[in-house]
């Protein structure tokens, strides 16, 4: 009983450290190597010792994310890949890695007449002009989103599947009033913007975002009038 409380107690003062000392490190991502680095760091020898603990019971870094699916259409079956680094057991010194591979089977997200892009976004534009709500509810309709352009990645895919595009098109962002903030209804609450110029102008109906090709650039405007769209599947 005494060795269990014992235990109990190393780790809880283990866990609060790693809270005040991870830097915002999300939970998944701590691992022996991240409590070695931190024990270092911090001049730390407890950290240090359960980190050269965890890496003898289990000595590899987490999986890198998934590579995006090799099938790209619905319907159809790819496989996709991981990563990881572990310590070679055979070595004395333990500092030798290798790297370990995983292979999964996936399934592709992409409908018939969308762009998987360079990337791995699945986007459909929509050139038949609505307004913004019927836009947003013809996206909801197609199992997709009216897409929020909220990493640089996802905003260099747009630019080349908009490319030679010349007319504003509805994107995801809608406000209450012309003084409150941009609401996202998939995504990031901070997309990727770049204002036209003057932009917004903040007029009382200019309640809804457009995006604009030519110059990579956002307008708020009013929702009624009909535009292009452009949808994401996730």
């Amino acid at each position: 009983m005494k060795k269990l409380l014992l235990f109990c107690f190393v780790m809880c003062e283990v866990s609060c450290r790693l809270i005040s000392e991870s830097n915002g490190t999300a939970g998944e991502y701590i691992n022996a190597f991240t409590l070695l680095d931190l024990g270092k760091e911090t001049r730390k020898p407890l950290l240090t010792l359960i980190g050269l603990a965890m890496r003898k019971l289990h000595p590899c870094e987490v999986w890198s994310p998934w590579t995006p699916c090799e099938a790209n259409a619905r319907g159809y079956y790819g496989t996709r890949t991981r990563t990881r680094q572990c310590v070679d057991k055979r070595s004395l010194e333990g500092n030798t890695y290798k790297n370990e591979t995983d292979i999964g089977l996936c399934e592709g997200k992409c409908p018939v007449g969308s762009n998987i892009t360079a990337h791995g976004f699945c986007l459909k534009l929509h050139m038949d002009k609505l307004n913004h709500e019927d836009a947003e509810t013809f996206c909801k309709n197609d199992e997709s989103y009216l897409i929020n352009i909220d990493t640089a990645e996802k905003f260099e895919d747009v630019k080349t599947i908009l490319s030679g595009v010349a007319t504003h098109i509805h994107v995801d962002g809608i406000r209450a009033t012309s003084s409150s903030p941009w609401v996202y209804k998939y995504g990031s609450q901070h997309p990727v913007i770049t204002w036209a110029s003057g932009e917004p102008d903040n007029k009382s109906s200019d309640l809804y975002l457009v995006y604009y090709p030519p110059t990579n650039t956002w307008y708020d405007v009013e929702g009624a009038s009909a535009r292009p769209f452009l949808c994401e599947f996730i």
